[in-house]
């Protein structure tokens, strides 16, 4: 069975965030169940119940008191990071920028959705193609974590894509909520959408990359990890929603 687990990175209603991303990771069981072997076996070396991030990275939560430096914070995002790539996941990520979302008319949101359901949707997308190419008999279940907030706009868009895409009807067999504690795969979800969005905002603000964020689309022993994604900012939207919206949505003469 071939399965994906995404995970989002900032909120749209957050004023001061300026970048929405949807990331995850594609593979087909075995591939999981090597890469749950390892990442289990990394929490329990390091004492941890699971990966999550923004805490990980803030110190909250199970990690407060831990007192690790960022070198030692940077050296076990590393073994994670490693565990990944040495599994073969194939990666998706889309990101958004949020300032320029919030612009745009109620009109193009009322059918385009907020910015976590279009990086949602374009996510959607790009596995389906993906499909089509590599495993064209095969299908997919998609699972997210249980958030309330968003699990119910996902879910229904989910459902309409599957009404208006038969190639997404053919692919998309199963939509899943899980606890990220309990599925590993989605805590390297949320690794790679936070470090896509935290690299994204330095980059906005004029710094470089992350030392990890660069680490994790390195060559490891040869293997070059496979990864699609994309970025929609303020030209990319102009160009490619707010063109189409205002050339079907004026009167022809």
């Amino acid at each position: 069975m071939i399965k994906c687990f995404f995970d989002d990175s900032g909120k749209e209603s957050d004023l001061s965030n300026p970048i929405v991303c949807v990331a995850g990771y594609l593979a087909v069981d075995q591939f999981w169940n090597m890469f749950t072997e390892g990442w289990s076996h990394c929490l329990l070396k390091h004492k941890m119940h699971w990966l999550h991030m923004k805490d990980f990275m803030l110190d909250r939560d199970e990690y407060a008191g831990r007192a690790w430096d960022w070198p030692t914070k940077r050296a076990i995002l590393q073994e994670f990071i490693n565990i990944i790539k040495a599994a073969n996941l194939i990666g998706f990520g889309v990101a958004l920028d949020a300032n320029a979302w919030r612009e745009i008319p109620k009109e193009v949101t009322d059918k385009e959705g907020t910015a976590q359901e279009f990086c949602f949707m374009r996510i959607m997308r790009m596995v389906v193609e993906r499909m089509k190419i590599a495993r064209p008999r095969d299908f997919v279940s998609i699972y997210f974590d249980c958030d309330k907030e968003f699990t119910p706009a996902r879910f229904q868009r989910f459902i309409g894509v599957r009404e208006h895409d038969p190639h997404a009807r053919k692919y998309f067999q199963c939509f899943s909520i899980a606890e990220p504690k309990a599925f590993c795969p989605l805590q390297a979800a949320d690794l790679l959408a936070w470090e896509t969005r935290k690299d994204l905002m330095r980059k906005v603000g004029g710094y470089d990359s992350r030392p990890e964020y660069d680490f994790l689309f390195q060559s490891l022993l040869n293997f070059v990890p496979d990864y699609e994604s994309e970025l929609w900012d303020r030209a990319e939207i102009d160009e490619q929603i707010m063109k189409r919206f205002v050339s079907t949505d004026t009167p022809q003469p």
